[in-house]
């Protein structure tokens, strides 16, 4: 079963300058350790149990070593310096959602992994990733953690953001074929519509949003040319946008005039800004003021 979003990941090509460039977005982002095994290193940007995973390599040789999903997240990372690599929904039941996806021709296998942490502490998990590789593709992927939620909050406790984001509220996802892909949310991933597929003008999109508790999971299929359609070209289906809620849309820009940093207007929502995503490294990161 889906309990929530769990966290997006950023792949970064250094991840020394990348922690420091979330930094001065006003991102609380601390070291997350190594992958064991692996060849990969991340920083973590924590909410709550909803986080921000930047990741990056620091041994080609070992990642290369780990099979399709190393060789896709160094493909992706020789040719930009960073972008949205894919998202998780944490779930409970492993082996009951794996059951789910073996009724498709998208295969999934639980696998355990691992993460030392600068401490010492090991924390532990379970995935499960449709066709193997989670790095940009259409659908999520998911995580069963074997470390309870409370030892974890011990160990990476929520940030103090000063840009005021307190969470995570919504992922937007390019795809090719709507109709197809919204089909695997339904019967695969088990999430319902909100209502039926509409218009996104200035995404020059179609737009079919599956819910997950307050928020939305929106699938995007381009229309014309457009930002979707320009992403599609670039890197491939898989996550398009991240929208994070802040406590005051005005304390955050006024820490941003600080930095030098303006907040670009989102076309025709005026109730939503953009991280100008060069520097964000590559991601479009969506900002929306709390709900009273």
């Amino acid at each position: 079963m889906i309990t929530r979003f769990d966290h997006a990941v950023i792949g970064v090509r250094d991840l020394s300058s990348a922690i420091r460039q979330y930094q001065t977005l006003g991102f609380d982002v601390h070291p997350g350790g190594q992958h064991v095994g692996l060849g990969t290193h991340n920083a973590i940007v924590r909410f709550g149990l909803d986080y921000l995973e930047l990741i990056s390599v620091y041994d080609e040789a070992a990642a290369a070593a780990s099979g399709a999903r190393g060789d896709a997240i160094l493909n992706f990372l020789r040719k930009r310096e960073g972008g949205l690599l894919g998202y998780a929904l944490a779930i409970t039941g492993i082996q009951q959602e794996a059951e789910r996806w073996r009724s498709s021709p998208i295969t999934a296998e639980p696998f355990a992994m691992q993460r030392r942490r600068p401490d010492g502490n090991l924390l532990q998990w379970h995935l499960l990733v449709p066709s193997h590789v989670a790095w940009r593709r259409p659908w999520p992927f998911f995580i069963h953690w074997d470390t309870p939620d409370e030892q974890r909050l011990s160990w990476e406790g929520p940030g103090e953001h000063a840009n005021g984001v307190i969470r995570w509220d919504g992922v937007s996802v390019g795809v090719r074929d709507l109709e197809k892909i919204a089909n695997l949310y339904r019967q695969q991933v088990g999430l319902q519509e909100t209502g039926p597929v509409d218009e996104v003008p200035h995404l020059k999109a179609r737009r079919a949003c599956f819910r997950l508790g307050s928020a939305c999971i929106d699938l995007l299929a381009p229309q014309d040319e457009g930002p979707v359609q320009q992403m599609l070209a670039e890197v491939g289906e898989g996550p398009f946008e991240i929208t994070l809620v802040v406590k005051s849309l005005e304390q955050t820009r006024r820490y941003l005039v600080q930095q030098h940093i303006d907040l670009e207007p989102y076309p025709d929502e005026p109730e939503l800004f953009l991280l100008p995503p060069r520097l964000a490294l590559g991601t479009r990161l969506v900002l929306k003021e709390q709900q009273s």
